[in-house]
């Protein structure tokens, strides 16, 4: 009877120890098939930005200097929020829409972008002041003020293989004075590049070639509203 009792137990053990392992055995092969299940993480999107185009610029001849001048900063108010988004359109089948490349980033705002690049292309003519500096030239004038808004920055598909990019730039010309802003001029600028491939580092390169091609266009614009090598007379 004792012995009866004994392999009993033993029996009851033995197969408690059986459905332990099997039940981590189900558990384990659960676990590794939903992690099988869960999506790959997506890859980190590419960043993009002007390149090479600014030492390309800085090797341009200095022609007639202009006058010391504050590029302000500049403003996106054509563009949404995240600014540093690569944005492109397909015109041919709807003009309306504006997409943005899931894998394709800028490596800063755009804003900043081209802030950089124009800064460095319009001081090869001049001083360039940061946004805010308020100084006074030994003769007591006062720099001039630029002020760029970016209207359109986009990539514009004209069919499923051919593509542009789309510049558009809003410049103002002020003379700052202690009663307030005058306005020297106002123009828009507006650039079309044909992108080498119809994808992002194709509309991306164009974009960065767009706007050093507007820097140019936008430095000769300001030889003609700003009185050379004058600023703002002191008041």
């Amino acid at each position: 009877m004792a012995f009866t009792t004994i392999r009993s137990h033993n029996l009851a053990r033995a197969v408690t120890r059986a459905s332990t392992r099997l039940i981590a055995s189900g558990a384990a092969a659960l676990a590794l098939a939903a992690c099988a299940s869960l999506p790959a993480p997506a890859p980190a999107p590419e960043l993009f930005d002007f390149g090479v185009l600014y030492e390309q610029a800085s090797a341009v001849a200095p022609q007639q200097p202009h006058p010391p001048l504050m590029l302000a900063q500049v403003t996106a108010n054509g563009l949404p929020t995240s600014s540093d988004l690569v944005l492109y359109r397909f015109a041919y089948l709807d003009g309306y829409a504006l997409r943005a490349y899931q894998q394709a980033r800028w490596s800063r705002p755009v804003e900043e972008l081209v802030a950089q690049q124009l800064r460095q292309q319009l001081a090869q003519r001049g001083p360039v002041l940061e946004p805010g500096v308020r100084v006074r030239q030994p003769d007591g004038q006062i720099p001039f003020v630029l002020r760029v808004d970016i209207e359109q920055f986009e990539q514009r598909f004209v069919s499923a293989q051919e593509s542009e990019a789309l510049v558009r730039l809003r410049a103002t010309a002020m003379a700052p004075g202690e009663g307030g802003d005058r306005l020297l001029g106002q123009q828009v600028f507006t650039q079309r590049v044909p992108a080498a491939t119809p994808d992002a580092a194709g509309g991306t390169r164009a974009m960065a070639i767009a706007v050093q091609q507007l820097g140019a266009q936008l430095d000769q614009w300001l030889n003609t509203v700003l009185p050379a090598g004058r600023g703002v007379g002191p008041e």
